[in-house]
């Protein structure tokens, strides 16, 4: 089969499960990567694919029609300027984290003495390695509670030649809260677990299948679980003075009541979708 006619019998099967345009950028990946045909050139020259080279594709859409992300099939994730390993045990990174660390990027440059950077729950170490590499002479660090999510970071930074200094640590735990409480980071960032376990259904089956639960869920009785802990650790730490929080874009208006009781100044950003994403912290 030629080229352009496989791919528009593939981008029928997928569109069976997936909407049409991110059908086409999951192909348009698949081409690249497994049969090395880039985008512009599907439509341009005429190639037949060979058996092997349809049965990898097949065996590839097998597992996206199973709800199997692409990002874990293949092992690695974009992320800015960065491509970072994954796994099953962190979370794919999202564009709006990448608008987070853009946001925060924004205070990093505009005052020079901000040397220090935070990333709690740092999962993949996306938005750790993506500031240590825009900001090669500041001491970067990261914590998260899961030990196997720990060593994708370090093989992520181990990969990337980025000196990151990550730490096991349970924010939820006394200790892991003294630790923050202690850290001389000026800046922190976290993108922390925010979706409530009655909000599974709603989800799409390749999160709640493939991606790691401890990294997306908090009881039903207390959502705002992680800010409220991250935020009093903050106000306790005598180094910090910004905190950048993603946030679910249900959960402002709850928000703007626990930041209000801790007296503190806070603002929100929205994404490129206009949906509000992002709380930023400061004193």
């Amino acid at each position: 089969m030629e080229v352009a006619a496989y791919f528009d019998f593939a981008k029928g099967l997928l569109e069976k499960k997936y909407p049409r345009e991110e059908a086409e950028n999951l192909l348009f990946w698949i081409f690249e990567d497994t049969l090395l045909i880039k985008k512009a050139h599907i439509r341009l020259f005429s190639k037949e694919l060979g058996e092997l080279e349809i049965t990898q594709v097949n065996n590839i859409l097998e597992r996206l029609l199973a709800g199997e992300p692409l990002q874990y099939i293949y092992g690695y994730a974009y992320f800015k300027d960065l491509v970072l390993a994954v796994s099953n045990a962190v979370l794919i990174p999202r564009p709006e984290t990448e608008e987070l660390v853009n946001w925060a990027e924004e205070s990093l440059d505009a005052d020079p003495s901000l040397v220090g950077v935070l990333d709690i729950c740092t999962g993949s170490g996306c938005i750790a390695l993506s500031l240590k590499k825009h900001y090669p002479n500041n001491k970067v660090s990261a914590i998260d509670v899961s030990e196997s999510a720990l060593k994708i970071a370090q093989k992520n930074a181990n990969q990337l030649q980025l000196n990151v200094a990550f730490e096991l640590g349970d924010i939820l735990d006394p200790l892991g809260q003294e630790k923050l409480i202690s850290h001389a980071a000026q800046v922190w960032l976290c993108n922390p677990p925010y979706i409530a376990e009655a909000e599974k259904q709603s989800m799409h089956e390749n999160v709640l299948k493939y991606e790691p639960h401890l990294a997306l869920f908090v009881p039903n009785n207390d959502p705002l679980l992680f800010y409220r802990i991250v935020s009093n650790c903050f106000m306790k730490n005598e180094y910090a003075r910004f905190l950048f929080f993603e946030i679910s874009e249900f959960q402002e208006e709850s928000l703007k009541i626990m930041l209000n009781d801790l007296n503190i100044k806070y603002s929100f950003k929205k994404d490129l979708q206009s949906k509000t994403r992002m709380l930023r912290l400061s004193k």
